[in-house]
């Protein structure tokens, strides 16, 4: 069914979809990580829904039929994007449906080379909406044209059933699909793809996770939240004593060819990258905050098991780290994160419901809440986490701009270290009646003097100033 006609700009069309008989269907337990997320959205609205996105090249031009094809195909891969929820006494359920309907977008681009543009145009607009995933399924799709053929595909889709490994799998997916159709002559939109076929989903990730295993791991993840939190040190920012209005939360990035450098030497000295940033950025925060100690939490992809390497689904959760700066040298600071990191990376999957039970504890014993507004996360894939061989350009350090939300929510702040052409950089974003712009600006030039100082001292004659 289509709405409007081919010939205009905006064409909606129902995708329907059919999964194989073998597949699961019906009502399973949620996930642990379905369950977190859902919780984590329900204290934020309506202020944020957590959608995730990802804009696909088609490569090849192809007709809307295989963009279309391939899309189907993924669906009917994945029974993330064709589950919604219900939600009860008892709990958080996941119902998985093996027929249904999904709504797509087609968009034809309004010039040429503005493909890109509309692409993103479309993620903007799709992420200014809640889905109901009580009665809708999660995925917003959109096909972007040039004169009808497909440029683009856009995904947006909730964090509830995707987590940021699984917008890359399916990523990757959909150009192996499109390209295996664009190759094939005929109707290419129904050729099977040559991919390995699913083998776990969220119905069985929820069958493991009641197992008495992972009911171990749950254990040791909470133990380690609860001996990390009982001695967290004071707030980095505190609260204040009545309540503010919410100031905007800005993030300033960081590229700069000599903090490229500095990573690559200090990695080949033998400390850990996200150590590093993680340990340079602690540093910088003691010395304008005047608290030398800081907890942070960490968002873990729980991607440990190569198993689940095509797992689409939400197994992201987050741990916990204490950065004590007091004492040390830079080196030997980095060297005791890396072992405080490792530690606290493998115990990040738990049932939120215990998690909750222990922090309720926690805050009871302390007598005042638990301050974990304060995120690292070391955004870059397995592989990219090992610093580029090629030297970066000898490029001046450059800050660039973007505002994330018009209110608070319950970040104060948020350091990310991400990668551009194998070459890394770092986010830091902050609620800005705690990090004003300006400070936000000295923090990152902070973080690259240190870097490249550490690196000086680490490898003379090798870091650039």
């Amino acid at each position: 069914m289509t709405t409007g006609s081919l010939g205009t700009l905006r064409t909606t069309v129902d995708l329907a979809f059919g999964a194989p008989s073998g597949s699961p269907r019906g009502v399973y337990e949620a996930t642990w990580g379905q369950r977190e997320m859902w919780r984590t959205i329900a204290r934020h609205r309506p202020g944020g829904f957590y959608q995730l996105s990802q804009i696909i090249p088609v490569g090849a031009p192809c007709g809307l039929d295989t963009a279309l094809g391939c899309l189907r195909q993924l669906v009917v891969r994945h029974a993330s994007l064709r589950t919604t929820f219900q939600e009860d006494a008892g709990g958080l359920y996941q119902v998985i449906h093996r027929e249904g309907v999904l709504r797509v977008l087609v968009q034809e681009a309004p010039g040429e080379g503005r493909e890109r543009a509309t692409a993103a145009a479309l993620v903007a607009a799709f992420q200014e909406e809640e889905p109901l995933l009580e009665r809708e399924f999660a995925p917003r799709l959109a096909v972007v044209t040039r004169g009808g053929a497909a440029a683009y595909l856009v995904l947006v889709c909730s964090h509830v059933v995707l987590d940021g490994h699984s917008e890359r799998v399916l990523a990757a997916e959909a150009g192996a699909l499109l390209a295996h159709a664009t190759a094939a002559p005929g109707r290419e939109g129904e050729r099977p793809a040559p991919l390995p076929p699913v083998v776990h989903g969220p119905a069985e990730q929820a069958a493991a996770e009641a197992r008495a295993r992972s009911r171990r791991t749950s254990a040791r993840s909470v133990a380690h939240w609860r001996a990390t939190l009982a001695d967290a040190p004071p707030p980095l920012f505190p609260s204040p004593a009545e309540p503010v209005a919410g100031a905007p939360i800005w993030c300033g990035r960081l590229a700069s060819g000599a903090l490229a450098e500095a990573e690559a030497v200090l990695v080949r000295s033998g400390l850990g990258s996200s150590a590093l940033w993680l340990s340079a950025v602690a540093r910088v925060l003691a010395a304008r905050t005047g608290h030398p100690a800081m907890t942070f939490r960490l968002p873990v992809g729980n991607r440990f098991d190569q198993a689940l390497d095509g797992y689409v689904g939400n197994l992201s959760q987050h741990t916990v780290v204490t950065v004590d700066t007091a004492s040390g040298t830079f080196p030997e600071l980095a060297r005791r994160v890396e072992r405080d990191l490792m530690r606290a990376y493998f115990h990040a999957r738990y049932d939120p419901a215990e998690l909750a039970e222990a922090t309720r504890d926690i805050e009871a014993r302390r007598g005042a809440p638990l301050d974990l507004t304060c995120l690292f996360n070391d955004v870059r894939s397995r592989g990219a986490k090992r610093p580029s061989t090629t030297r970066p350009p000898a490029r001046a350090p450059e800050v660039s701009w973007e505002l994330l939300h018009s209110a608070n929510s319950d970040i104060k702040l948020h350091v990310r270290v991400t990668e551009s052409a194998g070459h890394p950089l770092l986010d830091i974003a902050a609620d800005t009646s705690c990090l004003p712009r300006s400070a936000i600006t000295d923090a990152l030039f902070a973080v690259e003097r240190l870097l490249v100082g550490a690196a000086r001292e680490a490898a003379p004659g090798t870091a650039r100033s």
